[in-house]
């Protein structure tokens, strides 16, 4: 067996856990044990850790002594530019221990894809890397063309097992439970954080102005988001999770974030929601949404245009359906767990420097 070793630069987070013990298994049956180290997983973890995991303190020193000690063959970076032992890491994983070095990542600061001295950084570390794994195929064009060769894509995805409302249990049982009356409503589900504008999602319940719809917030305020926001129809849940908040996606209609899209997209489209979203902000997950097809991207800021996408899939009982099924197709395609641990497979491959990975990596070279 290939020893692999996942460095995750602070604490894993819940739903990275199914991942990795998914991760874990597909890999194993091609031949890589995958091992993953942090400072430790998030607090009330409500997954079992089928992956073989250790927790610590991360520094270049810890990592030398567990790779030196483990004898890993191959190294998945998960560090980030802000963490100090990034590139001592490399240095001594690379040059003084000559293991093999897989980046893993979007490739840049999406939220900043001009800023030159931290690009240039990025640029260094994918360097020095034997492989890439990007989230997702439209970020190749970050990378400098002499590092497509070594590029591999694994849809950033989540593991989701969710089969559907329990037998007997309707969409209206699931809202009458949270106090819900409106007929039809639109979802927002997430930490709620400015870089979302749940504002402008607000701005446009008010623009519609009608009483059978209502905005469904769901997810943690510690930034106070929503402290100001009192407008009818508009309810705050707070943190709901695991299959409760996947029975919430269910008895909604469509879903609505102006803000950057992220993972929420999966879930939504996990569920049949139509997306609709702004320009603006890129993200790995926009490569889900498909403009007229399974959501909308709307002028960044324009309040009307949002209306009426999301009123057109509100009102149109038919046009809804189809972009539901286009929605579910797109993720049971595009954003099923087994392609992302496919791409992950081919870069290791690569990596070692076989060349028995599959058609599907050749041709993305």
């Amino acid at each position: 067996m290939v020893k692999v070793l996942l460095i995750h630069a602070g604490k894993v987070p819940h739903y990275r856990v199914p991942i990795y013990n998914y991760l874990s298994a597909y890999l194993n049956n091609y031949g890589f044990s995958l091992t993953v180290i942090s400072d430790g997983i998030q607090p009330d973890n409500p997954h079992v850790v089928n992956f073989e995991f250790t927790a610590m303190p991360l520094s270049t020193l810890n990592i030398f002594q567990f790779i030196n000690r483990n004898h890993t063959d191959i190294i998945i970076d998960y560090m980030e530019l802000r963490h100090r032992y990034l590139f001592p890491t490399y240095l001594v994983a690379k040059l003084l221990m000559r293991k093999k070095m897989v980046y893993w990542g979007q490739g840049l600061d999406l939220a900043d894809t001009k800023a030159t001295i931290k690009n240039l950084a990025y640029a260094i570390e994918q360097g020095m890397c034997d492989a890439i794994i990007l989230y997702a195929d439209h970020l190749r064009k970050y990378l400098p063309k002499r590092y497509h060769k070594k590029t591999f894509i694994a849809n950033n995805t989540l593991c989701n097992e969710y089969s559907g409302l329990p037998t007997g249990t309707t969409p209206e049982i699931i809202l009458s439970r949270y106090g819900i009356k409106t007929t039809k409503n639109i979802i927002c589900i997430g930490r709620m954080q400015k870089r979302k504008r749940i504002d402008v999602l607000v701005k446009t319940m008010q623009y519609m102005n009608r009483q059978d719809i209502g905005l469904i917030l769901v997810g943690p305020d510690t930034d106070g988001i929503l402290d100001n926001i009192q407008a009818p129809n508009v309810y705050k849940l707070g943190p709901v999770y695991g299959n409760e908040k996947f029975d919430l996606l269910n008895a909604a209609d469509v879903y609505c974030l102006p803000g950057a899209v992220g993972l929420s997209i999966i879930d939504a489209f996990h569920c049949g929601l139509p997306f609709v979203t702004e320009e603006g902000d890129e993200s790995a997950e926009i490569m889900y949404l498909k403009n007229g097809i399974n959501g909308f991207i709307v002028p960044r800021g324009n309040i009307s245009e949002m209306a009426q996408k999301l009123l057109f899939l509100i009102d149109n009982n038919s046009a809804r359906k189809k972009f539901s099924e286009e929605a579910k197709k797109e993720i049971l395609e595009n954003g099923s767990i087994e392609k992302m641990c496919a791409g992950f497979r081919d870069a290791l491959r690569y990596t070692m420097g076989r060349c028995d990975f599959t058609a599907s990596a050749i041709s993305a070279i």
